[in-house]
């Protein structure tokens, strides 16, 4: 495996003394179900963490096998690109020679990918975002959380300030939506 972020013994239990009784509840993160995962985009960078989400689903029992990937429809040589990833499992356009897990699932249709999920892992340029928010914001499981893995700053309209990408994706979910954040380096010199 590839990451222990879906471990359960990682979780802390209702008995931890670092655990507040009503955590449990407050905390979207612990609900009934299992988690369903969608990923939001589809280019490169999102088809490199659909290898490592995919591995990961697979491997968890708390996890849905089937992780959706989010795709813009495309044509690619006279294909669809959303049937190149379903069949050959790679993206042959974004991320060629890298094969994608076959329990990734590429959707064209957005509503399609993020209905019922318990995470959004979200993954492209930041200025498409704000029209694909509300769309997925009436489809997703009332615990839904995000992680932003997009890359740059964004501007609040009013004060034209700049503000975190993650607390603008939150802000257009509901109150106490949980957006999380990864990062690091462009490049790496040792």
């Amino acid at each position: 495996m590839s990451s222990g972020m879906f471990k359960s013994d990682a979780l802390p239990n209702s008995e931890s003394p670092y655990v507040r009784p009503s955590m449990m509840s407050e905390n979207p993160q612990y609900h009934d179900t299992l988690e369903k995962i969608c990923i939001i985009g589809s280019g490169n960078w999102g088809s490199t963490i659909s290898m490592i989400v995919g591995e990961n689903a697979a491997g968890y029992e708390e996890c849905e096998n089937c992780v959706n990937m989010w795709v813009y429809e495309e044509q690619v040589d006279g294909r669809k690109l959303t049937d190149i990833i379903n069949t050959d499992h790679e993206n042959i356009k974004y991320l060629p020679g890298h094969k994608i897990p076959t329990n990734v699932v590429a959707v064209s249709d957005l509503r399609k990918a993020a209905e019922g999920a318990t995470l959004l892992i979200f993954v492209l340029p930041h200025q498409f975002l704000p029209p694909l928010l509300a769309q997925i914001r009436e489809v997703v499981h009332p615990s839904c959380r995000g992680v932003s893995l997009i890359k740059g700053l964004d501007f609040d309209e009013i004060s034209s300030r700049p503000t975190l990408i993650s607390e603008s994706i939150a802000s257009n979910f509901w109150p106490g939506f949980q957006c999380g954040v990864l990062m690091g380096g462009k490049r790496s010199n040792f």
